[in-house]
């Protein structure tokens, strides 16, 4: 390899949808980290128990469609702004006001799903006790920083 040549990693072009199509997303960036968060404020966000996350950059993320959005205090005291289809209440998009350079998008809404594997779960001391978690994906008790 040539010490001039430069490399670098393509971006990936990913596309998703809330259920009832009202509103479509494209982001323009490789998926930063992802994970299934456990807590319970997931869990009735989603009315699920977990919600399956990827972290994109701020600014990767195009929104074609009006969302609603629902503000809660986050475990560090700062407030998550949590965005959904104000149609079908798909919970969509998280926007942590501690790292305002991500946002958070949940990896249901996702075109292509196998675009999802997760590297970690969160909030595991909220799961339901009959959670079965994969052995090789690290587990983290609250979040995992």
């Amino acid at each position: 390899m040539a010490n001039d040549e430069v490399l670098f990693m393509e971006r990936e072009m990913i596309t998703g949808k809330c259920f009832c199509g009202a509103i479509h997303y494209r982001i323009e960036a490789n998926i930063l980290k992802s994970g299934i968060c456990h807590c319970h404020d997931c869990q009735r966000l989603t009315a699920g128990t977990a919600w399956p996350f990827i972290v994109i950059p701020q600014e990767a993320l195009a929104i074609q469609g009006e969302t609603k959005e629902f503000t809660r205090p986050g475990a560090s005291g700062k407030p998550i702004h949590v965005s959904f289809c104000g149609a079908c209440g798909s919970t969509l998009f998280g926007r942590p006001e501690i790292w305002p350079h991500i946002r958070i998008v949940g990896a249901s809404s996702l075109d292509d799903r196998e675009l999802f594997s997760p590297d970690m779960n969160v909030w595991t001391k909220d799961a339901p006790k009959w959670t079965l978690f994969t052995p090789n994906i690290p587990r983290f008790d609250r979040g995992s920083i």
